[in-house]
């Protein structure tokens, strides 16, 4: 945390304003994502003035988020339902407490419990707490066996002003040295990680003027920054419609590849992966299937890696291995490849079907996944072929 001396030696003259209204519950949903944070149980009852009666098989933990703690009791007896209690008030009394939901979901043989409860923050505010706990006895999960997973769904709704222009955004639990919040600069409602969000403690240029927030003594602060950094440029539109963004560069085997000009005739599916990403892998039986269909009317892909430096070896024995016969880009720089960089990718698989005489994007994720992929990729070349 900052002190506000050193604040005032770090930042210039200040030139925004940031204001942060309490939200009792809903953050997450608003946020448009969750951070779940572990609390480790054990039998040791400590801190505790008064426990229920009807305790059989108990296990003890505490809720901590920031400086804010709260203990609370599992009871988990065999072959019954379990019970979760939590000292919402910090009195150490688990008796005088609002009930805790706290039901459960079985399937394939596992049995996993989800709750709520609403815990006292201080000044009058009560913030919603949300709690999920996996089987203990589910092998996959051996780890956390004694773990219950929780998260904040209060939070703020923070307004900055920036250059006089106000931008509202959420965040889910306190504002911390560590949060980050997403300023929807292009008002599209599709948030941009690297080009739309602010980092606490660290400059940021989205409007003119080079800007920090920080905690100041516990309090939020947005004041310009001695050291003025480049505009950042504004996401680029990636929608239907829209134009793929032009680029030259060579493939793994040395063709040079103006895009789109390359692919003249055709319809490309820009896909943006990596050998280590889950998800992209998943994929593969779906985008070598529509490859292998419609190769030869027309259909090809261009494959960006996101995989780390000297890899090269395994990403072509790995292309080999999984037919995956199409042009490949590789730079060895992970996250930030030249394209990753150029397509604001945030997140991978990304893909994008092109239009090679054009550069008009056709489709996006929404219709490039799954196993409907192939007789989509039928459809948009009957599509270009009859037009």
């Amino acid at each position: 945390m900052i002190t506000t001396f050193l604040w005032m030696a770090l930042v210039g003259a200040s030139s925004g304003d940031v204001s942060k209204e309490f939200v009792a519950s809903g953050a997450t949903a608003k946020v448009g994502s969750y951070r779940p944070l572990r609390a480790e149980m054990d039998g040791k009852a400590e801190s505790i003035k008064k426990a229920p009666e009807s305790l059989t098989a108990p296990k003890y933990g505490a809720l901590k988020l920031g400086d804010k703690s709260w203990g609370f009791i599992l009871d988990e007896p065999e072959g019954k339902p379990a019970t979760l209690f939590i000292d919402t008030d910090g009195d150490g009394d688990f008796t005088n407490d609002p009930e805790t939901s706290w039901t459960a979901k079985t399937s394939g043989g596992l049995t996993m419990y989800q709750g709520k409860s609403q815990v006292d923050l201080g000044d009058g505010k009560l913030g919603a707490i949300n709690l999920y706990r996996f089987d203990p006895n589910d092998p996959r999960r051996a780890q956390l066996k004694n773990t219950m997973m929780f998260y904040a769904d209060y939070g703020y709704e923070i307004t900055l002003d920036l250059d006089g222009k106000s931008f509202t955004t959420f965040v889910a639990g306190e504002l911390q040295a560590n949060s980050n919040l997403w300023i929807d600069r292009d008002a599209n409602n599709k948030r941009s990680y690297k080009r739309e969000t602010v980092y606490v403690g660290q400059p940021f240029n989205f409007t003119g003027t080079t800007f920090v927030l920080a905690l100041v003594d516990g309090a939020a602060k947005l004041a310009e920054a001695p050291t003025p950094q480049p505009l950042t440029p504004l996401p680029p539109d990636l929608a239907i419609g829209k134009k793929a963004i032009e680029f030259d560069m060579t493939t793994m085997d040395g063709t040079e590849i103006e895009f789109p000009k390359s692919y003249a005739g055709k319809i490309v599916m820009l896909d943006f992966w990596a050998t280590w990403c889950g998800p992209c892998i998943a994929e593969l039986p779906n985008v070598t299937k529509a490859y292998e269909t419609w190769h030869d009317q027309g259909f090809d892909i261009l494959g960006i890696s996101f995989d780390n430096k000297d890899m090269a070896d395994k990403l072509t024995a790995f292309t080999e291995k999984h037919a995956m016969s199409w042009q490949h880009l590789y730079e060895g720089k992970a996250w930030n490849t030249t394209l990753g960089e150029l397509y604001d990718v945030g997140g991978i698989p990304f893909v994008l079907l092109v239009d090679g005489d054009t550069g008009e994007i056709l489709a996006t994720a929404t219709e490039l996944r799954g196993p409907g992929l192939t007789d989509f990729i039928g459809k948009a070349l009957a599509k270009k072929q009859g037009g």
